[in-house]
């Protein structure tokens, strides 16, 4: 209870919960050449699945496909329904219920977007259309750059080096921020392997929204009056910057 105030302390911010849904599998007797193998192909597909379906020592990747749209997620099995068999049609129907550990569903591949070492709302146009944080970016600054702080617009979550200390890079230097992971390093060459640079994750700034259990989460807002279009602003100030300083992110788009 809050003195003065009635109800509730809204809390915004809050993490998604793990989510469950389920499939169902009808199971024919058709040979993998297609043709009608009876009630013995029948088992020997539910068998083939049940296997499949059975393994607990990895989680399972499940794509979606609807015309151009693909989306993944890794699952696990929590349930399965005994088969109804038909055994006069040489058939069989199951339902097992799967849940996404990791919440959201993905895309399949990963993409590059480049923007400004020191401009505000940049659309990150690689991720237009997610409806759901991007919890795994990673981010490159090149320099040469100075007090470098990466901002989520919609959420204001931010990451950057500290303002005291080591809080620059040189034009032949790289800063790494790995937001899954919550580490970062700077490297001296092209790549996005924090592991072949020098640790800098005990000199970098965290503040904003969530920001004592998360690194900077990339949020999809709607546009106003546009339910259609969604977008993910991000903003990147530094100082000592040139035409040679730049921002990149590289990630998955996601979805609720």
């Amino acid at each position: 209870m809050v003195p003065g105030r009635a109800g509730e302390l809204p809390v915004t911010g809050l993490d998604h919960e793990a989510t469950s849904f389920a499939l169902v599998f009808t199971v024919t007797s058709a040979t993998p050449s297609g043709a009608d193998g009876g009630y013995q192909q029948m088992e020997t597909n539910l068998e083939a699945l049940g296997a499949l379906l059975g393994v607990r020592h990895r989680l399972m990747s499940l794509r979606y496909q609807a015309g151009a749209i693909v989306r993944v997620a890794d699952v696990t099995i929590t349930a399965a329904s005994e088969p109804e068999i038909r055994t006069g049609a040489a058939r069989a129907k199951f339902t097992v219920i799967v849940e996404v550990p990791g919440v959201y569903w993905r895309d399949e591949t990963v993409t590059t977007w480049q923007g400004a070492a020191n401009a505000s709302n940049q659309p990150v146009t690689t991720l237009a259309g997610s409806t759901a944080p991007i919890t795994d970016a990673l981010l490159r600054i090149t320099g040469p750059a100075t007090n470098i702080t990466v901002r989520d617009v919609a959420t204001q979550g931010a990451v950057g080096l500290l303002t005291s200390g080591s809080n620059s890079i040189t034009a032949s230097e790289r800063l790494l921020i790995d937001a899954a992971a919550m580490r970062a390093a700077v490297v001296t060459t092209d790549t996005w392997d924090l592991a072949t640079g020098a640790d800098k994750t005990g000199v970098i700034s965290v503040f904003g929204p969530g920001s004592a259990s998360r690194w900077t989460h990339l949020t999809p807002a709607m546009a106003v009056g546009d339910p259609f279009s969604r977008a993910v602003l991000i903003s990147c100030t530094a100082t000592g910057t040139t035409a040679a300083s730049k921002l990149e992110v590289r990630a998955r788009r996601s979805y609720l």
